[in-house]
């Protein structure tokens, strides 16, 4: 099988120009203009993805305090668990069982599978990521944060991004 034909999100795809990413960031703030500001400057300032264009799109964000807000959450890791699952069977796929089996992988198509496998693992956000946390800088949301938000649900909200590279 040719590589990249499972996994088609980032490892397999060059950037095209005009393709959208999106992504669901998970923040906190008095209100929504709070959280989309804080949003848009993660965006402004992180060094590991440069967007040409971020758009905050209003009208796909959740506040937590509505109905929808726990299922898309949860659907959105689910997401994240997807693309994680996608990538280590293939990287299982192309030859890589076992740790030891690492020691010998070239760089290439396979060590930048893994590469963005230790993304999703570590909380680095990437165009990979569908869903980030911003509270706690994971691609999860703990125990002890699902529970802060049920006590004070309208601080937190799901602010939907779309962006490109031009």
């Amino acid at each position: 099988m040719p590589k990249g034909i499972k996994y088609d999100f980032v490892v397999s795809k060059p950037h095209r120009k005009g393709q959208k990413y999106h992504h669901l960031i998970l923040t906190d703030g008095a209100d929504f203009e709070a959280c989309r500001e804080k949003v848009f400057n993660f965006f402004q300032h992180y060094q590991l993805v440069r967007y040409f264009n971020t758009h905050i799109a209003e009208e796909k964000s959740l506040s937590a305090a509505g109905h929808a807000f726990r299922d898309t959450l949860d659907q959105a890791i689910r997401k994240n668990r997807t693309i994680l699952h996608k990538l280590t069977s293939e990287l299982q796929d192309e030859g890589i069982q076992t740790l030891t089996d690492l020691e010998q992988t070239p760089q290439g198509y396979r060590t930048n599978m893994l590469h963005v496998i230790t993304h999703l693992l570590d909380g680095f956000f990437g165009i990979d990521s569908y869903f980030y946390n911003l509270v706690e800088d994971s691609h999860w949301v703990s125990e002890e944060l699902r529970a802060t938000i049920k006590t004070s649900p309208s601080r937190y909200w799901l602010i939907a991004v779309e962006a490109d590279f031009k």
